[in-house]
């Protein structure tokens, strides 16, 4: 593995639903974390789910959002960060009448037969549309 920079809007782009931008993927060996970016609009909102072995972070770039985790609900805007233990339920809902721009990290990244955490990610790396 080498260092590298990625500037504002740069990464591998795959359409999967919508456009993510992966900063640190999930395929690649021996990388702790993964990290991506992606905009969305109301209404786009995932299903409550849950990731059974690792933790998600959000940070809000732009927009608004209320998060719910584990019977809570947490109100976030630009400059939020959001912690979202494994193992509990979880999902938000875009507030904003405009799009959010956030960015995502989990870890730690597991194999689970090549798929990443859950899958997600991994999905988008390898089955997403490149952009």
């Amino acid at each position: 593995m080498k260092p590298y920079i990625l500037q504002s809007g740069q990464g591998e782009t795959r359409n999967y639903g919508i456009p993510h931008i992966i900063k640190l993927g999930e395929l690649n060996p021996g990388r702790g974390a993964a990290v991506f970016e992606y905009k969305s609009k109301m209404g786009d909102e995932p299903p409550l789910h849950t990731h059974k072995t690792e933790d998600e972070i959000f940070y809000v770039l732009k927009g608004e959002l209320t998060y719910h985790c584990d019977g809570q609900d947490f109100p976030a805007k630009p400059g939020s960060f959001v912690f979202l233990p494994k193992g509990l339920k979880h999902g938000y809902t875009i507030t904003s009448d405009d799009e959010v721009h956030l960015l995502v990290m989990t870890y730690p990244v597991s194999d689970h037969g090549g798929k990443g955490w859950g899958g997600y990610l991994a999905d988008v790396e390898s089955q997403g549309e490149k952009m």
